[in-house]
């Protein structure tokens, strides 16, 4: 059986923290477990969890308690991932695919979009990707801070949560029972009228003294003592009572709790009655209405709060389903509980269900329903606060965003040019949000094939952002980088041209003529020089992007290779197929040391010396390398 293990941040522990589960290709493992915990935590205390071998199956019987209980799995993307059987890809994110848990893919390499967007892969899911240098894009880290944030509860909104029960059940049980914690977990809340209690299990801990104390606290905030019977409540350990025999039991007696105990699996009764001495007489969960009266008998000093008509009761209660807080997970009773709150104008749970339906996070993506709740929400803010308020052009503008979703441009730009005429009129249409809603403007028109109109609006919002931000301001910038990629798709390289020149030294004076994104400025360059047929001032400025990549991220770093591949590229139109020759060499070499030779990057590379070895006049060599290319793509692709 898999054995699961856990980081958390500063080592604290995992009690009552979202979980996140990583799962990976056994050999990835070393590579970027540790990377991928330490960027999670820069933002999220949450707990990690991974298996201690990533090759053991899972048992069935223990997947809905251990990857069933998990609020996001994280998976680093690599070709190994994706063409080699393992357990990550043909179980772990199948499981998660099919009980809707959100899952993040992080790519790890270049080069492997195809394989990643097959559909027994990732298909369409966004995935996040650390190596993308790219000033108009928001960074990594800050998406990954935004994306946990929206998926994971924060330690504010678990505080609600638990507020919102009616009371708490202490579940005490062996830690190799756990799939049976959430079969009676299950069976508790089966009846409506325990849906509002909460019940603590240690989960995945390993007892010791350092949450000693946590338990205790929740034995004496706890209504109930469950015990979860089982042949294995008997074992000793190392010749010593387990720690529910030693401890727990014991514990829960001295505080003068109701002790309920749940017999799940016959027990031989003499031996049990020995070991936890004065112990209730044991009920069995599948005689239903016995089990039932026994439960009602002891919660009978707890008055059951009457919340089905209180909102934001039920909103509350349906995130503690959602989410597996104190409850065990259960996503259909979570969005019942959720869309009533909704249904009754809640507006956080009109968002959340809004935000479901449209990024996927727990559900499957349904842009209809988005767009529904993204009217509700602007009927409700409109309603309340009138048409100009900021809550409801905001609405108005998500309302714009998901119909483009839907694929409806019209209806996206009608409602984009409504927020925009709003913003104009309320702010001015200088202010930085009118200059933000003018931006979103521009790729609708190109999404409707209005590429002119498009070009106008973003010449209108650079000029504007230059006179009130000035042109070293980094949306300036980030402008001014669009509208060269927009001139460069309409065919004129050479205004692109004139704008990257300017855009290059602007950042040159900005952030250095070393920093990434100067960098990432100076390769587009390059490419708009080729286009231009400057050649030789292409190859200048890939060279000089090649040495300084070199100096500053390495001669193994990924984009590093994607330049020397250029620069290979750039040599052969200048007939210097010598050169050519040399650099596809170096760069096949460095490809298959890092990325193995079946890799997609390393193949491309190989059909390039394939070609160059042809230009050359060096056939035979040129036929037995593309024959090998052949070989390795029919295996990894299929003829």
């Amino acid at each position: 059986m898999a054995t699961f293990l856990y980081k958390t941040r500063g080592n604290s522990s995992p009690e009552r923290k979202p979980r996140v589960y990583f799962t990976c290709h056994p050999e990835d493992f070393t590579k970027y477990f540790e990377k991928i915990c330490e960027d999670i935590f820069a933002t999220q205390d949450c707990a990690v969890f991974y298996t201690e071998s990533m090759t053991e199956e899972i048992e069935e019987k223990y997947k809905e308690s251990d990857l069933g209980q998990m609020n996001l799995f994280v998976i680093p993307v690599t070709f190994k991932l994706l063409s080699k059987p393992n357990r990550a890809m043909d179980s772990d994110f199948r499981y998660a695919k099919e009980k809707h848990i959100p899952v993040l893919p992080i790519m790890m390499e270049t080069g492997l979009d195809s394989f990643y967007s097959a559909k027994d892969k990732f298909g369409e899911a966004q995935y996040l990707s650390p190596y993308v240098q790219d000033m108009t894009a928001i960074s990594y880290e800050e998406k990954l801070k935004k994306y946990l944030e929206s998926v994971l509860i924060s330690s504010e909104m678990a505080e609600r949560i638990r507020k919102a029960f009616d009371a708490y059940i202490f579940l005490s049980y062996r830690k190799k029972d756990r799939h049976y914690a959430n079969q009676l977990m299950k069976l508790i809340h089966s009846h409506p009228e325990f849906r509002d209690i909460a019940i603590w299990y240690d989960e995945f801990l390993t007892p010791g003294e350092s949450f000693r104390a946590n338990i205790e606290k929740m034995m004496q905030d706890s209504k109930l003592f469950t015990l979860l019977v089982t042949p294995n409540l008997l074992e000793y350990v190392d010749g010593e009572p387990n720690y529910v025999m030693a401890h727990e039991y014991p514990d829960a007696k001295k505080a003068g709790m109701d002790i309920l105990p749940t017999e799940m699996e016959e027990t031989d009764r003499t031996e049990l009655c020995s070991s936890f001495l004065e112990i209730p007489e044991c009920v069995d969960p599948q005689e239903n209405e016995l089990f039932k009266k026994r439960l009602l008998d002891s919660l009978s000093k707890i008055a059951i709060s009457a919340n089905n008509n209180d909102p934001e009761h039920n909103f509350l209660i349906g995130l503690a389903y959602l989410d597996g807080i104190d409850v065990e997970k259960n996503t259909e009773r979570g969005i019942e509980l959720i869309t009533m709150a909704a249904e009754a104008n809640l507006p956080e749970a009109m968002k959340k269900l809004y935000n479901m339906y449209n990024e996927g996070k727990g559900i499957q993506v349904d842009y209809r329903k988005a767009v529904y709740w993204a009217e509700r929400i602007w009927q409700y803010y409109k309603e309340k606060y009138g048409e100009e308020h900021p809550g409801t052009l905001t609405a108005l503008g998500n309302l714009a965003f998901t119909y483009g979703n839907l694929g409806d441009h019209r209806k996206a730009l009608e409602l984009q040019e409504k927020v925009y005429a709003l913003m104009c009129k309320i702010l001015g249409e200088e202010h930085p949000d009118t200059l933000n809603t003018l931006n979103n403007l521009a790729p609708t028109y190109g999404d409707l094939g209005d590429h002119q109109k498009a070009l106008e609006l973003q010449e209108k919002v650079y000029a504007l952002r230059c006179k009130i931000l000035g042109e070293e301001h980094p949306d300036t910038l980030i402008t001014l980088n669009n509208l060269a990629l927009t001139y460069g798709k309409l065919g004129d390289h050479r205004k692109a041209l004139e704008l990257q020149e300017k855009l290059y030294a602007l950042m040159c004076k900005i952030l250095g003529e070393e920093h990434p994104y100067t960098l990432t400025t100076l390769g587009n360059l390059a490419s708009t020089y080729g286009k231009l047929g400057d050649r030789r001032k292409a190859l200048e400025l890939n060279e000089k992007v090649y040495a300084l990549q070199c100096k500053i991220l390495g001669k193994e770093h990924p984009d590093t290779l994607t330049t020397l591949s250029n620069l290979a590229y750039t040599y052969g139109d200048l007939d210097d197929n010598q050169k050519a020759l040399e650099l596809n060499e170096k760069c096949y070499a460095l490809r298959c040391k890092i990325l193995g030779e079946e890799h997609p990057d390393t193949l491309t590379t190989l059909g390039n010396l394939a070609y160059t070895y042809g230009k050359l006049g060096d056939h035979r060599k040129a036929l037995e390398l593309q024959e090998k290319v052949y070989a390795l793509r029919s295996k990894i692709l299929d003829e």
